[in-house]
């Protein structure tokens, strides 16, 4: 699923720009579809995108967007230059929302990013899904300690105390085998302590290699609406990765 997305959420009236990525440089969290999309060739990944960043500033022009969220199936520094540097109208004057894994965001690179890009707000997202570290490092492999967490946390304050005008949020993962409900309703509590803001994703399987969905009780549901910034559930149109529509095959 690469391309430009129009968006009327919770979030606001947004423009979703999905970019053709290189393999992540992490690549073991057991659950993530994204690789099917991504590709080992430079120039395939720059024409891709070129065309796609192309489209996304003629809509963000003609529609008047404000917020643009850009995605690559791994950190946004994993992109290319070429994206990156033509990423540059896109993100200028408007609320810019872009992808990292936890070890890639520093006070340096906060700063380095909207001394480049301008943006009237920059919100950075991090994906650790799960508040209980074993969970996250047993289950998901998602490779990001507590500390990091913490340390992001803090980061956010001093990024504030700076001046610098930059959110960090993280994603909360649900619906999935290993990931108990009581585990969701506390990992949205300690979230909502720790970052800017939280978006629920509930977990789709693509791959006969991913874990298995579970159902999701109507108790958690009302929880997640009510006190999540966005939940995402994925609808049929919208979660097509490499061609491959989310289902929960047995």
């Amino acid at each position: 699923m690469i391309g430009v997305f129009p968006e009327n959420d919770r979030l606001g009236r947004r423009l979703v720009v999905i970019l053709r990525g290189f393999p992540c440089a992490w690549g073991k969290c057991t659950f993530c579809p994204f690789a099917v999309e991504q590709s080992l060739h430079t120039r395939h990944v720059i024409e891709d995108n070129r065309k796609i960043i192309g489209k996304a500033v003629q809509l963000a022009e003609e529609g008047g967007y404000e917020r643009v969220a850009v995605f690559n199936g791994g950190s946004f520094h994993e992109l290319p230059y070429d994206s990156v540097e033509k990423l540059r109208p896109l993100a200028r004057g408007r609320i810019f929302e872009v992808e990292e894994r936890s070890e890639y965001v520093t006070l340096d690179m906060l700063e380095t990013l909207i001394g480049y890009y301008r943006p009237q707000r920059l919100i950075v997202r991090v994906g650790f899904e799960t508040a209980n570290e074993r969970i996250r490092e047993e289950v998901l492999r998602k490779g990001m300690p507590d500390s990091e967490m913490l340390r992001l946390s803090r980061l956010r304050l001093e990024a504030r105390e700076r001046g610098l005008p930059v959110e960090i949020w993280t994603y909360l993962l649900f619906g999935m085998e290993g990931i108990p409900e009581d585990s969701v309703y506390e990992s949205l509590r300690v979230f909502k302590k720790l970052f800017d803001g939280v978006i629920a994703v509930r977990y789709h399987r693509y791959l006969p290699r991913h874990p298995r969905p579970v159902p999701v009780s109507g108790d958690l549901a009302r929880f997640l609406e009510e006190n999540a910034d966005l939940v995402d559930w994925g609808g049929e149109d919208q979660w097509v990765i490499g061609g491959r529509k989310g289902s929960a095959p047995e």
